[in-house]
């Protein structure tokens, strides 16, 4: 039996960071969440997802740059980014 797929949410609205945790939990995959760039940046590091779900707009450090430093980093350029953004400019 392989390991469920962990998906990291970096997502600073609580309503969509609980609504996609919601949905993708009942679809079986385990969640981890973080409010914040830096915390998004930490949780990739000790966490190490499979797929960071990626809000740009993110307070303390924007996902512009916890992408930058997730792609840059050995330990973390692996991990799937998928960017996240409800700005429609």
């Amino acid at each position: 039996m392989t390991k469920e797929r962990l998906i990291l949410i970096a997502e600073d609205d609580a309503d969509n960071r609980e609504g996609y945790a919601e949905y993708l939990t009942y679809l079986g995959y385990r969640v981890e969440q973080a409010a914040d760039g830096d915390a998004a940046l930490r949780a990739a590091r000790q966490l190490h997802p499979d797929v960071i779900l990626l809000d740009l707009a993110l307070p303390v450090m924007d996902g512009w740059e916890v992408a930058r430093q997730v792609k840059s980093a050995p330990e973390t350029h692996d991990i799937l980014v998928i960017a996240l953004s409800a700005c429609v400019f």
